[in-house]
């Protein structure tokens, strides 16, 4: 995975879009409210890094390891994470909308008031993951693959 230093992450963000990166490690770097409309950043190291109220509108995600990530309030409508890893992620109050979330690993993750109409949590993982308050139809969450200890929309905890 090839690493930056501050300035050319500095520079790549600021470059034309849309912004195509792949393989390379962003982990822990603050990206509060960056716009990153349309980027492809497919199996990137963002471990631990700040993307709050980042727009990532129809960004590809996929196979990140957004292992725990600060993502409250970002904008991911129609984002492809598929296989992405979120866990232990704080993406409340995240814009989901119409996102691929297949096979991701969402396990520990909050996503309290995040907008999920629309989304595809086939064969995700959602152990522990905090539902409450989301719009997320049940018929929906029930194609996940792991609903152990998640709390439902509803604030019910499934078995």
């Amino acid at each position: 995975m090839a690493e930056f230093t501050r300035f050319e992450i500095y520079m790549l963000l600021n470059q034309v879009k849309p912004l195509w990166l792949s393989y390379i490690d962003l982990s822990e770097i603050d990206l509060r409210g960056v716009d990153l409309r349309g980027a492809t950043l497919m199996n990137c190291n963002l471990k631990n890094v700040n993307l709050r109220g980042a727009i990532l509108i129809e960004t590809a995600l996929g196979g990140c390891d957004l292992s725990g990530a600060n993502m409250v309030g970002a904008d991911l409508r129609r984002a492809n994470l598929r296989g992405a890893n979120l866990r232990g992620a704080d993406l409340r109050e995240a814009n989901l909308a119409e996102a691929d979330l297949v096979e991701v690993d969402l396990s520990g993750s909050n996503l309290i008031d995040a907008n999920l109409g629309g989304v595809d949590l086939t064969n995700a993982n959602l152990t522990n993951a905090d539902l409450t308050g989301t719009n997320a139809p049940d018929h929906r969450v029930l194609r996940a693959k792991s609903l152990s200890g998640t709390i439902m929309p509803n604030g019910l905890v499934h078995d």
